[in-house]
C-alpha cells in the first residue's frame, strides 16, 4: 500500500510538471503572438503616417515609461515629417526579424520601405516580472547590418 501511495503521487508530480511547462509554453506563445500584433499595428500605423498614434497605441497595449516613450514619440513624427518631404510615402513595411533571450527580451525588426531607401526599425520589449513592458524604439538607415558576414 506504501509504494502505491508513493507511486500515485509520484505520478501526479509528474503530471502537474508536465502541466505546467505546457501552460507556460502556451502562455509564452500567446504572449510573444500579442506583441507580435502590437508591433504590426505600430508598423501600419507608421506607414500611414500616424507617428504619435503608433507610439500611443503601442504603448497602451504593452506599457512602458510612458513619460519618455512620449517624447520619443513627438521626435520621432518630426523626424518622420522630414524623412516623408525627402523620400516620399513609404511603399510598405515587412517584419524582417524576431528575437529573444528566454523570456526576458524580445525585439522585433522592420523595413520600412520607400521607393529609393528604406529604415530600419526595431522594437525592443522587456519583461521584469510577469508583464512585458515596451523598452525602446529605435530607427537607422543601416541596411549592411542586417546581412550576415
Amino acid at each position: 500500500m506504501r509504494w502505491f501511495i508513493v507511486a500515485l503521487f509520484s505520478m501526479i508530480f509528474s503530471y502537474s510538471s508536465i502541466a505546467l511547462a505546457n501552460n507556460t509554453a502556451e502562455s509564452t506563445t500567446d504572449t510573444k503572438g500579442t506583441l507580435s500584433k502590437a508591433g504590426d499595428h505600430f508598423m501600419s500605423l507608421l506607414l500611414k503616417g500616424n507617428t504619435e498614434l503608433a507610439y500611443k497605441d503601442l504603448i497602451s497595449t504593452v506599457g512602458g515609461d510612458v513619460e519618455r516613450l512620449n517624447q520619443q514619440a513627438s521626435d520621432v513624427s518630426s523626424f518622420m515629417v522630414k524623412v516623408r518631404e525627402q523620400l516620399g510615402e513609404p511603399i510598405s513595411y515587412d517584419l524582417i526579424t524576431t528575437d529573444s533571450i528566454k523570456e526576458h527580451f524580445f525585439k522585433q525588426k522592420y523595413l520600412l520601405k520607400f521607393e529609393n531607401a528604406a529604415i530600419v526599425w526595431e522594437v525592443n520589449y522587456y519583461q521584469p516580472k510577469n508583464d512585458w513592458k515596451l523598452v525602446d524604439v529605435t530607427y537607422n538607415t543601416d541596411i549592411d547590418a542586417l546581412f550576415d558576414d
